[in-house]
């Protein structure tokens, strides 16, 4: 498999995990020294401050997420990926519905081992 075709897996599970409520399979897809950047928003750094950002969200609500990729490639042992989001949320207590979509900009770093773990997420809304 591809470097392109790994990142792109690692992103998948990342979406998967946040769609189907399952925190350690986003996590697993970190880097331990992750940044997000999301707008709006306290900038979070490392895996635990992700856990402790997105693990009520999911116990909140679900999620249903898509991503366009307009934009992808490799530099050595860092890729980019650039494209559009969507995500709708919907609460579980109250079934009130939400979300938002916009552009989001990804790094990733390739490890040792030859996994690629999500380094720099970045986005703005539309």
């Amino acid at each position: 498999m591809s470097d392109i075709d790994e990142v792109k897996n690692a992103l998948n599970d990342w979406l998967t995990g946040l769609d189907n409520g399952e925190i350690e399979k986003m996590l697993a897809t970190c880097d331990p020294e992750v940044i997000i950047c999301n707008e709006h928003q306290p900038t979070t750094v490392g895996v635990q401050a992700v856990r402790d950002k997105y693990a009520p969200r999911i116990e909140a609500g679900v999620f249903k997420s898509t991503f366009e990729t307009q934009h992808i490639k490799v530099y050595g042992d860092l890729a980019m990926i650039v494209g559009h989001y969507g995500v709708d949320f919907t609460n579980k207590t109250t079934g009130e519905k939400g979300g938002g979509s916009g552009r989001l900009a990804l790094v990733y770093r390739k490890h040792p081992d030859g996994s690629w773990k999500l380094l720099l997420d970045i986005d703005n809304n539309d």
